[in-house]
């Protein structure tokens, strides 16, 4: 088995943090709209982060329909480390 090295993304980062805080706040996790209004960005490229984000491990998808994500663990600011190669 050949581990890859796949690229953190900045985004990716500030939306793994604003999930787990919203979350912490509101006991649910945001929508696609929330997130791209804190990003800045679109609920496409929300989607496409997301599905980034899954592929790295950091979060779940619940429902193949409705692409309903969670978090798998609540990651701490310091473990999120920017633009640095992660093994998988």
């Amino acid at each position: 088995m050949t581990k890859t090295k796949i690229l953190f993304s900045p985004q990716i980062k500030k939306m793994i943090e604003f999930m787990g805080d919203y979350y912490e706040k509101n006991e649910c996790y945001p929508k696609l709209t929330e997130i791209g209004d804190v990003l800045k960005v679109t609920k496409q490229r929300v989607s496409i982060l997301l599905k980034d984000a899954e592929k790295l491990g950091l979060v779940k998808s619940s429902d193949v329909f409705m692409r309903k994500y969670s978090l798998i663990t609540f990651p701490k600011n310091s473990k999120l480390k920017v633009n640095n190669y992660y093994e998988l």
